[in-house]
C-alpha cells in the first residue's frame, strides 16, 4: 500500500439534464488492490467509469489519480492508466504484435520487447505473430488487456471482461488480474455482472443503484454479515420459549430424523452464547451451521429487480 491513492473521488455526481446519473461517489483504491464495481444495469456503473477515464467531467465533486487531479492532470495520468470497455476491436488481418505496435504508436518510444513483453504477460507469446482473425474470443479479450498494459499502466479498468468467455476463458482471464495485482502491483477496476468471478477474484466491492453507492465493503465481510445460522433441534424443543423467541427465517422439519432446522437470525447476539442459553433451557442442539452467504444474496439485497437500463448509462455517446 502507498501513502497516495491511486484513485480519489469524493462526492461525484453526474447529471444529463434533469436526470442524475451518479450522486455523492466517494471512493479510494489502493495500490494492488482488485475492487469490484457492481450494479443492475443503469445503475451508474459505465458512466463512472467514463468519469474516472476523464472522458466525462462529473456535475460535481473531485476526482484524483495517483494524487493529481482530473481533467486537468489527465494527459500525463492516463499513460499509467489502462482500460478494456466493451469487446475490444483489433485489426484482423494483422497480428497479435502488429495490432499493438500500430495502437500504441502515438504513446511513442515502446520497444519492441516490451509488446512482446506484454504479449507474454497475457499468455499470448505463442500467438504473437498469428493473424487476430483466427483468435478466440478469450484470445481478443487478452490481447485486449495486453493493449491496456502499454504505455505504463498502473491502474486498469476492466468492463464486463469474461462476456462470453467459456469456463477456461473466464478462469484465464481471472487468473491474469490475480497476478497483475500481486506481483505488479497493479490496481484493477472490474465492472461486472458475473458476481461468482467478482467473489472470488476481488477484495473489495462497491454496488451501485440508481446512482448511489448503496454498499462498499470487503468480500470476506460481506460473506459474513448476514450472520444467519443453521440450528437442528428436535422436533418437541420447538415449543420451549427460548426457542420460540428466536427470530426464525426458514424452517424444516426431518420426521425421519424427529428434528426440525431452523434458519435463524441471532440479530446481533454471539451464535455460542445463544447455543448456550438454549442448550440450558433444555434444547437438544444437533448441528449448528453458519449459513454461507454469497455475493449474489448481498447484491439482490441492496438493488432492486425492476432497475434496468437506462440512455445515460450506455458507454457510446448517441
Amino acid at each position: 500500500m502507498t501513502d497516495v491513492a491511486v484513485l480519489q473521488c469524493r462526492n461525484v455526481s453526474k447529471r444529463y439534464g434533469k436526470s442524475t446519473v451518479l450522486t455523492g461517489i466517494d471512493l479510494d483504491l489502493q495500490a494492488g488492490e482488485v475492487f469490484g464495481l457492481l450494479g443492475p444495469n443503469g445503475a451508474g456503473k459505465t458512466t463512472l467509469i467514463k468519469v474516472l477515464l476523464g472522458l466525462v467531467r462529473p456535475s460535481s465533486g473531485d476526482v484524483s489519480i495517483f494524487g493529481r487531479s482530473l481533467p486537468g492532470a489527465r494527459k500525463a495520468v492516463m499513460r499509467q492508466v489502462g482500460a478494456v470497455v466493451e469487446s475490444p476491436a483489433f485489426f484482423e488481418f494483422m497480428t497479435a504484435f502488429e495490432n499493438l505496435r500500430h495502437l500504441v504508436a502515438l504513446s511513442g518510444g515502446i520497444s519492441r520487447q516490451r509488446l512482446l513483453d506484454a504479449l507474454d504477460g497475457v499468455g499470448l507469446a505463442a500467438a504473437a505473430h498469428r493473424k487476430v482473425r483466427t483468435f478466440s474470443h478469450g484470445m481478443k479479450q487478452r490481447l485486449g488487456i495486453a493493449q491496456a498494459l502499454l504505455p505504463d499502466t498502473r491502474f486498469l479498468i476492466l468492463d464486463e471482461p469474461t462476456n462470453g468467455l467459456d469456463p477456461h476463458g473466464i478462469a484465464g482471464v481471472r487468473e491474469l488480474v490475480r497476478d497483475l495485482a500481486k506481483t505488479r502491483g497493479m490496481t484493477v477496476l472490474v465492472s461486472s455482472h458475473v458476481l461468482t468471478e467478482v467473489e472470488q477474484v476481488c477484495d473489495r466491492v462497491m454496488i451501485l443503484s440508481h446512482g448511489r453507492n448503496v454498499l462498499l465493503a470487503d468480500v470476506e465481510t460481506l460473506k459474513r454479515r448476514a450472520g444467519l445460522v443453521w440450528l437442528e433441534l428436535r422436533q418437541a424443543d420447538v415449543a420451549l420459549p427460548a426457542v420460540s423467541a428466536l427470530k426464525v427465517v426458514e424452517q424444516r422439519a426431518d420426521a425421519e430424523r424427529g428434528t426440525v432446522a431452523l434458519l435463524v437470525d441471532p440479530v446481533g447476539r454471539d451464535i455460542p452464547a445463544l447455543v448456550r442459553d438454549l442448550v440450558q433451557a433444555g434444547a437438544a442442539i444437533h448441528r449448528v451451521e453458519p449459513r454461507v452467504t454469497t455475493l449474489e444474496d448481498v447484491f439482490i439485497a441492496n438493488t432492486q429487480a425492476d432497475e434496468s437500463d437506462v440512455r445515460t448509462d450506455t458507454f457510446r455517446n448517441r
